[in-house]
């Protein structure tokens, strides 16, 4: 498989805190805050003993992509600044050829505060991420036979999206999209309705943003979507598994019971493991089943700090 992924590039910053840290700072414990960049960094320099590594939704799934052995390629815009270098470095690090444009905002940073009973606040800062709409998509994303995937971030700029799905399309790629956020799914509902048809060949969503999308329960929700067209519904459930429908039919794969360490990037790992699994011509079953044990690795370590080592066992083991 060719992977080719595009979206927010965002350092990810996973610190492990008490209680009472993220009230400190003037948050709720469980909130999503969006900062400034600037201010974001003066709690940082703060921050306890923290796990820092190249993130964001597109380069997590190219980076479990790498490992599970596809050739592998990542479009963000990272600053012109230490930590956008460090960005670049890391995805090399990984396997990942990295097709990353600059921009003079700082590199664009999640930071996720856990908490000792698993609960977590998050604080992002996206920088010079918001900045990549601002060039036209570079030629070297498209390529005949690839997968592009990408994340629907992307939205807050339509003609830029839709301009990433028209050349892959005409590139003849494997379209697949992350629906990414429920919020950013109820906003863009109808234009998503009428794109998904002809510019989506996979549909990642977890469930609340998959709710958002159809406007309807889950169950009725694949029945009704699963069964227009050729496109494939892949929906995340976390401790529930995951779920796929396409054609009138539906498949579910169960999860192990686990405690996760850090949840960052997993669902992002799942979906790279579900389109490695179905590139080896897997059944829907069992590539869930791949996206699930992939999911499960990167849940057990804080960022993505996973042993490729442990990822490629995995590939090996399906693909035998």
């Amino acid at each position: 498989m060719e992977f080719v992924g595009i979206g927010n590039a965002l350092m990810d910053v996973i610190a492990f805190v008490d209680e009472a840290y993220a009230p400190s700072l003037g948050f709720h414990n469980n909130a999503i805050a969006h900062l400034d960049r600037s201010k974001l960094g003066a709690m940082l320099a703060d921050l306890p003993e923290a796990t820092v590594s190249a993130g964001g939704g597109a380069a997590n799934a190219a980076r479990a992509a790498a490992y599970l052995g596809a050739v592998s390629s990542y479009a963000g815009m990272v600053g012109e600044d230490a930590l956008g270098a460090t960005y670049a470095e890391e995805l090399e690090a990984s396997g990942i050829e990295p097709l990353l444009s600059f921009s003079d905002a700082e590199t664009g940073v999640y930071c996720a505060l856990i908490r000792p009973d698993g609960g977590r606040t998050l604080l992002v800062a996206p920088g010079a991420a918001l900045d990549l709409c601002l060039e036209p998509p570079r030629d070297a994303l498209f390529k005949r036979g690839a997968v592009l995937f990408v994340e629907c971030f992307l939205l807050r700029d339509r003609a830029f999206f839709m301009e990433c799905l028209r050349r892959a399309r005409d590139a003849g790629m494997t379209i697949a999209l992350d629906l990414a956020s429920r919020e950013m799914t109820a906003r863009n509902r109808d234009f998503l309705l009428a794109a998904l048809g002809d510019f989506c060949d996979i549909l990642f969503a977890n469930e609340d943003e998959f709710v958002a999308l159809a406007g309807l329960p889950l169950r009725e929700g694949l029945e009704l979507l699963g069964s227009a067209g050729e496109m494939e519904i892949v929906v995340k459930r976390a401790e529930m598994g995951a779920v796929w429908a396409a054609g009138g039919r539906i498949v579910s794969s169960p999860v192990r019971e686990m405690r996760p360490v850090d949840e960052t990037g997993a669902g992002d790992a799942f979906a790279a493991g579900f389109l490695y699994g179905r590139s080896l011509g897997l059944a829907p079953e069992r590539s869930l089943r791949l996206g699930n044990r992939v999911a499960e690795e990167i849940l057990g370590v804080p960022g993505f700090g996973v042993d490729p080592e442990r990822i490629r066992r995995l590939s090996s083991g399906f693909a035998s």
